[in-house]
């Protein structure tokens, strides 16, 4: 993945982020585990008419989380512009209520930080919320040799009301397949 990274970086003329890589691959992750992306009210289980997934920024006072409408839909490249673009507006003050409303899953990375892993916070109303922690050269068994492998950890926290352990398990399991093959992650 950090490979295609730089070559996504050059070829786009942009810093290429394993944010936004993150966000398409749970995106298209729970196409497949529509559960995860569910929410528990007072009455029943709703599941989410779209796949809009929160993205944490951080503020000088605090933490605010705009949502990426439709990311399943969405290439690549138009998340990440996307996210560019809340993210500075986030910064500025600018955001508009609605661009905070109605995410179903969210996405936070204090990968820029030296953590490597943690437990990320519930988003509420939202069932799942994936971490990532900093991206670094790690010792790897490959082929029963040990090389250097670019590896983040992935943290999923998530609402036992809604998911248990194993589906949550199956959609990371996806979520990290896609990881691994990040040309499925183009288009």
């Amino acid at each position: 993945l950090a490979a295609r990274l730089t070559e996504w970086s050059a070829a786009w003329g942009r810093r290429v982020s394993y944010t936004e890589v993150a966000v398409r691959a749970c995106a298209l992750a729970l196409r497949e585990h529509p559960r995860v992306a569910a929410r528990w009210t007072e009455a029943c289980l709703v599941h989410p008419e779209r796949i809009d997934i929160g993205v944490a920024v951080a503020l000088d006072d605090g933490l605010i989380v705009p949502v990426v409408r439709d990311a399943d839909r969405r290439s690549l490249q138009e998340i990440g512009s996307e996210i560019l673009g809340l993210a500075e507006r986030a910064r500025a003050g600018r955001l508009e209520p609605s661009e905070t409303e109605g995410g179903c899953f969210s996405v936070t990375n204090l990968g820029g930080y030296r953590i490597d892993a943690f437990t990320p916070l519930l988003n509420p109303p939202q069932t799942a919320i994936l971490g990532l922690g900093r991206a670094r050269p790690r010792p790897t068994v490959v082929d029963g040799s040990i090389v250097a492998r670019t590896l983040v950890v992935l943290s999923l926290t998530f609402d036992h009301q809604v998911v248990d352990g194993a589906p949550a398990a199956a959609f990371l399991d996806s979520v990290i397949g896609l990881l691994e093959a990040p040309d499925r992650l183009i288009g």
